[in-house]
Order: structure tokens, then C-alpha cells, then sequence
């Protein structure tokens, strides 16, 4: 009985654990003397979606995350082919 009891709490206390410890995906951090801030941008995503500063500091237009061409956004690396059509048709 006390074996079971004792599982079913340690499985409780590790579920709340792992959702508890879930991070956040936007995190101010206070600026620390020798710290550099690095914000990881996923390919041509808005820069006031990182940080509202990072827009502001690098005079993005609201307009930038519809820049991207519909064709080139199959996939993060391009293929041979790829590069050389859109060579090809310019």
C-alpha cells in the first residue's frame, strides 16, 4: 500500500516538476556588466516578435516579415535546382 501511495506521489511531484520547469519564450533578463544579450532569430522572422528594442535599434519597418518570397520558403536550406531556376529566370 505505502509502495504505491509512495510511486503515485514521485510520479505527481516529477509531473509538476516538468511543468513548472516548462521556459518561457520571451524572457527580460537585467543587464549584467560583461554579459552580451543573444536573441536567435528564426529565418526572416519579425524582429519585434524577439524583443521590442531589437525592432526599434535596427529601424525594422513593420512591413519587414512579408518580404519573404512564397516560392523560397519550402525549406531553410536551398537546393541546387532551386538556386539555379531563380538564376534562370532572372
Amino acid at each position: 500500500m505505502f509502495k504505491s501511495a509512495k510511486c503515485i506521489l514521485i510520479a505527481l511531484f516529477m509531473l509538476m516538476l516538468c511543468i513548472l520547469a516548462k521556459a518561457a519564450p520571451y524572457q527580460e533578463l537585467e543587464p549584467r556588466k560583461g554579459h552580451v544579450p543573444v536573441y536567435i532569430r528564426h529565418g526572416d522572422e519579425s524582429l519585434s516578435n524577439i524583443h521590442p528594442g531589437l525592432a526599434e535599434a535596427f529601424k525594422e519597418q513593420p512591413s519587414a516579415e512579408n518580404l519573404v518570397a512564397e516560392a523560397a520558403t519550402e525549406s531553410d536550406i536551398a537546393s541546387f535546382e532551386v538556386i539555379k531556376a531563380l538564376d534562370e529566370s532572372n
